[in-house]
């Protein structure tokens, strides 16, 4: 209770509060006396230290409460993270320093004020082996080229191979990586290893030549090497490409000079065969040709063998009949020979064609004369 308003110049008026015999202090009242026992003894302000009390009691249910609060809304808004498009993620806690076993897919998920998220990426990683300047990506600053791979062959020679690949986490071994090789960055590091591991060894089991002339099959043999750490990894390897393989610049050389040789004796071996298929051709044609000759000759010479006999025959036959006829014409004229000469020299007269013939007057015997010529 507060004092009540005084009159003016008098000292303010304080309630009297009975306190029990024996709360007075040692140096109050003596027993029996004024405030003795039996009877009341008034302090004046004990009321007021007692309601000074219970306002610091409530005041601070209301300061922890509002605490509190802040700390819930703190925890609900600052306990949201969120995994990137091209992430996955483990949650860690600051507290416990453990991950959970989960892998937290691109969007917000909310995994409390006390952990944070630990990420891969979700996207295709290149890898390649080059001859350049490493460079770096500003995702995770991992060195993504490597230099050339260097290797022996099975003969000896050394040889610098270019190549690249690609890989890909598998969303349900992210917890099994980061147990086994840590962060991305330190399994990244244990993949380009182990890649260099396998595809040296690869190497060795092929010649310096195999490489300058089955590079297509060194290249699949090299990409089922690493399609063999997918499991160990938990990674899908894909796309790979065996660019360009650098030999001994002498070895180099020699074979070229030795690879020219081999194509120029290739193509003289493709003329050979073409012009012995030409040859040959021409001479299948000579032959048929030949043969065609021959049996057009054949039929030429029977078929004049077969006019020839037919005219023998035809003229055996007219030199008969004009036999006959002229036997007849002798009998006629009563076997007077003369007279049968007279009659076939007029009558070949006459059968001659005129434009050759030639007449001549006073032959000997005093008859005329006809010359045929």
């Amino acid at each position: 209770p507060s004092p009540s308003a005084p009159p003016s110049g008098q000292a303010p008026h304080w309630p009297q509060v009975p306190i029990a015999a024996g709360a007075a202090g040692a140096g109050g009242p003596a027993p029996g006396g004024p405030g003795g026992a039996g009877q009341p003894v008034f302090a004046p302000g004990a009321g007021a230290r007692g309601g000074n009390e219970a306002s610091a009691v409530r005041i601070g249910l209301i300061a922890a409460a509002s605490t509190a609060g802040i700390i819930a809304a703190a925890a609900l808004v600052f306990g949201w993270g969120r995994v990137g498009i091209t992430e996955y993620a483990l949650a860690s806690s600051l507290v416990t320093r453990r991950v959970e076993n989960r892998t937290y897919l691109p969007g917000p998920h909310y995994i409390g004020p006390q952990c944070y998220f630990i990420r891969y990426p979700s996207t295709v990683v290149p890898v390649q082996f080059a001859d350049g300047t490493q460079q770096r990506t500003s995702l995770d600053q991992i060195d993504r080229d490597e230099h050339m791979l260097r290797s022996r062959t099975r003969d000896g020679l050394d040889v610098n191979i270019e190549l690249s690949f690609q890989y890909q986490l598998s969303a349900d071994r992210i917890f099994e990586i980061y147990t086994t090789f840590g962060e991305h960055a330190p399994y990244h590091n244990t993949l380009v290893r182990m890649a260099i591991d396998r595809l040296t060894e690869t190497a060795t089991r092929f010649t310096a030549t195999q490489f300058f002339s089955e590079r297509t099959l060194i290249g699949r043999s090299m990409e089922d090497t690493l399609d063999t750490l997918r499991e160990a990894l938990g990674a899908t390897i894909f796309s790979f490409q065996l660019r360009t393989v650098n030999l001994p610049q002498a070895f180099e050389t020699a074979i070229q000079e030795t690879e020219v040789m081999r194509q120029d004796l290739q193509v003289a071996q493709a003329e050979q065969n073409s012009s012995r298929v030409g040859f040959e051709t021409q001479l299948m044609q000579a032959q048929f040709e030949t043969e065609v000759i021959n049996n057009r000759a054949e039929a030429q010479a029977e078929s004049l063998l077969l006019e020839n006999a037919a005219d023998i025959d035809r003229f055996q036959e007219v030199q008969v009949k004009s036999a006959d006829s002229y036997k007849g014409v002798l009998d006629n004229l009563d076997a007077n020979q003369d007279d049968l000469l007279g009659y076939m020299s007029v009558r070949a007269l006459r059968d001659h064609p005129g434009e050759r013939t030639l007449l001549t007057l006073g032959l000997p015997g005093g008859l005329p004369g006809a010359v045929a010529s």
